[in-house]
Formats: C-alpha cells, structure tokens, sequence
C-alpha cells in the first residue's frame, strides 16, 4: 500500500515516511512494467535464432536479471533526485523514502546482475559480449554520464538493441535478427520522447534534462515519429529476408498499422494525457505483439 509523506512540522530535516512494507519494496524493485519486456525480447530473439526452448527460457531468464539488476541499480544513483517533490511521487523510489536502505538495494542489483552473468556463461558464453556492453550502458547511466537529451535516449534504445543480439548469438544470429535488433533500437530511441512527453508535468519542476524541455512537445513528437517509422520499416524488412513464415507478415502488418496510426495522432496531438495511453500501447501492447511475431513467424 502507498502511504502518504509527512514532514516535521518547525523543523529543517523533512523526513518521509516509508510508502512500501518491506516485501512490497522488493518486489517494486523487481519494474517488472519493463523488465518484463526485456525478458520477451531476449527469449523471442533467441527462440527465432533456433536457440531451442531450454536455452530460450534460459536466455529470457538472463535478459530479465540483468533488466532488474540495471533498473534497480537507477534506483540506488537517483535515490536522492527522487527524493524531490513530484518526482517522488511519480517514481515511487523505495531506495528514497526510507523502504529499503540504499546498500540493500545496491547489494539487490549486483545479486540479479551476478545471476545473469552466470546463467549467460553456461548456455551462451559469446552473448558475453552484448552482455558486457549492456553492464557497461547501464553502469554509465548509473554514473549520470549520459545525462543530454538525445545521448540518453540514444543509450535507451542501444539497451534494447544489445537485449535483442543478447538473444540471438544464443542461436544463430542471421540478418533478419539484426534488423529486427535495429527495429528494437528505432523504437525505444523514439520510444523516449514518448515517454518524456508523458512526464513532462512533473519533470519540467525538476532538474532532469528532458527531450521536451530542450526541443519542446512538437519537435519531440516529430523526431518519436519519425523513429518508430524507421523501425516499422526494418520490421518489414526482416520478413523479406526470408527467415520468418507468412504469420510474422500478418502480425507484424498489424504492428506497423497501429504503429503507424499512433504515431500520426502523436505528432496531431502531442500531450502527457495520450503520451501515457499510447507508451501503454506501443511499449508493452505493440512490443508483445512483434516477439509474438518472431516465435510464431521462425516455427
């Protein structure tokens, strides 16, 4: 349950009060509104890379610790920013309000990171490699190295680019997967501004730099529309490799329609209030969808 903040009334010190029980801390930890993602994403890559449903369990089970250790790693570094005024509402940080101790939740992140380094050594020792660039990202994310804008989204959709080629070198990484991996990249790297437009009410009382603040609500839309055209388009252009069946067509011609029509009522009406609906349809509707596409499409 979420409890209200109380502050000390006639005093400087401002304490708030913890808004998670213990076990319910732990479990907001887990972001499993995105991690969940991640692991479809490396599990349908692998699965499409002819990986075989073990090593596919194996390799989503990877994907999403390293998700959960990286997002509960953002935690602990923005534990004071999330401490401030609306943010803290929005963000929920059990690692800012006194839930959890911040070395818990760090000693929580580095626990999920270890367990994916391990389970990514035994089924695929080369996925190593996207699997270090991905530690390294989320590391420099952690660090506030890559605070602008642009560079921020950009290292957000090279998240979800490497989470796919994570998948596929399980199997056999082949073409189609790497525009598919492409397609993971144009999505969240638009994605972003979506996403900021979204929080844009909050944020803009914050100090956090902010795709809209810096180029405003409709250059924002624009560059997220034209992004997620890009990545409608190497969708396309992956069935025409000839690696997926004529169900990944018919899926994914759905994908791109409604992609396509969210992205011209985005740049119509760019605002929080559809920016919220349409994250909810792109991110996790429309994202399930594609690795939808991938399985069924490689059986």
């Amino acid at each position: 349950m979420v409890l209200p903040c109380h502050c000390l009334e006639g005093s400087d010190v401002t304490e708030r009060k913890a808004q998670f029980s213990k076990p319910l801390a732990f479990f907001w930890l887990l972001r499993l509104n995105r991690t969940v993602m991640v692991a479809m994403i490396t599990g349908a890559t692998a699965f499409a890379a002819d990986a075989g449903t073990t090593k596919t369990l194996l390799m989503a089970l990877a994907g999403w610790c390293l998700a959960v250790g990286g997002f509960s790693l953002d935690f602990y570094a923005d534990r004071d920013l999330d401490s401030e005024g609306p943010r803290a509402e929005m963000r929920h940080n059990p690692l800012a309000d006194g839930s959890l101790p911040p070395t818990t939740g760090l000693a929580f992140s580095v626990s999920f990171i270890a367990i994916s380094f391990v389970v990514t050594l035994l089924i695929a020792p080369w996925a190593l490699l996207p699997w270090g660039i991905i530690l390294a990202v989320v590391t420099g994310l952690a660090l506030h190295l890559f605070e602008r804008p642009l560079v921020r989204a950009f290292t957000l959709g090279l998240l979800q680019g490497l989470y796919a080629i994570m998948g596929g070198v399980t199997g056999r990484l082949s073409l189609g997967l790497g525009l598919l991996a492409g397609m993971f990249f144009f999505a969240m790297f638009g994605g972003r501004g979506m996403i900021d437009i979204r929080d844009f009410p909050q944020d803009k009382v914050t100090r956090v730099q902010t795709l809209p603040k810096r180029y405003g609500l409709k250059r924002t839309a624009q560059f997220t529309a034209i992004c997620l055209l890009v990545a409608y388009a190497l969708s396309l252009a992956a069935y025409f490799t000839g690696e997926f069946s004529a169900i990944y067509l018919y899926l994914d011609l759905a994908f791109v329609g409604v992609g396509l029509a969210c992205a011209g009522l985005f740049v119509a009406r760019p605002g929080p209030r559809l920016a919220y609906v349409l994250t909810l349809v792109c991110m996790m509707g429309m994202g399930s969808l594609i690795c939808l596409a991938m399985i069924l499409g490689s059986m």
